[in-house]
């Protein structure tokens, strides 16, 4: 008798779990698949595609099962791009929460998107861009971008049809002068050179704050930059 006793006690405490193994079904985190606008950068490569939110610079990986974002990304600036280019993008989706598979468990949310509203090349008008400066010259066409948070420079040549791309440094800031120089993996030496001083291109009826000069190779390239942030008269 003192035995079966025993064994029923045993039973009943395995039937009830402890208080802090519990989680109530009512009590879970219901999924909002309600689609939202997203405004953002968008990056698509080999193990990567991810978007990274204007409104709180938040990276999200993406689920684009429901809408191929591979095809416009590659349409949208293929011209001189280079790997791992991000492009501006404004999709509706919503956030699914954290994954555990793969390369997307590295990121604290999934973004699943459902409509394309655009994706186009960024530009100095892009406000989640945050590139340092962006200079720009012609005859020969060329852009320079100082990126800080990808850690680049980036110089498109589009005279000779090529993009070049150096690890960043901060510039040596003396008397409203920024000098830059880097290096890329063939170990070629870039060098920036942004005055602070009025600058026409030459070309349009732009007034830019600043000037440039791009030394590399023994070739001088001439042109205007934009400041992240600052105000300058850009009507066409």
């Amino acid at each position: 008798m003192l035995a079966l006793l025993l064994q029923a006690c045993n039973s009943n405490e395995k039937k009830v779990p402890a208080a802090d193994t519990v989680t109530s079904k009512a009590s879970a985190p219901l999924l909002n698949k309600t689609p939202i606008d997203f405004k953002g950068l968008y990056v698509f490569g080999n193990e990567v595609n991810t978007f990274q939110e204007c409104a709180n610079q938040k990276i999200f990986w993406v689920n684009d099962s429901l809408v191929d974002m591979r095809k416009p990304y590659e349409e949208s600036d293929k011209f001189l791009s280079y790997p791992y280019e991000s492009v501006y993008a404004e999709v509706k989706g919503y956030l699914s929460g954290k994954s555990s598979l793969g390369y997307a468990s590295e990121y604290e949310n999934v973004l699943v998107i459902t409509e394309i509203i655009k994706i186009e090349p960024k530009n100095f008008r892009t406000d989640c861009y945050n590139y340092e400066f962006i200079a720009l010259g012609n005859e020969p066409f060329w852009s320079l971008d100082i990126i800080p948070f990808e850690k680049r420079i980036v110089l498109k040549d589009v005279a000779e049809e090529k993009v070049m791309e150096f690890f960043y440094s901060p510039a040596n800031i003396s008397g409203g002068l920024y000098h830059y120089t880097a290096t890329n993996p063939k170990n070629e030496k870039l060098e920036v050179l942004i005055r602070k001083e009025k600058c026409s291109d030459g070309m349009s009826d732009r007034k830019y704050n600043y000037s440039a000069e791009i030394r590399l190779n023994g070739k001088i390239l001439k042109g205007c930059a934009i400041r992240k942030g600052e105000i300058f008269d850009d009507r066409p």
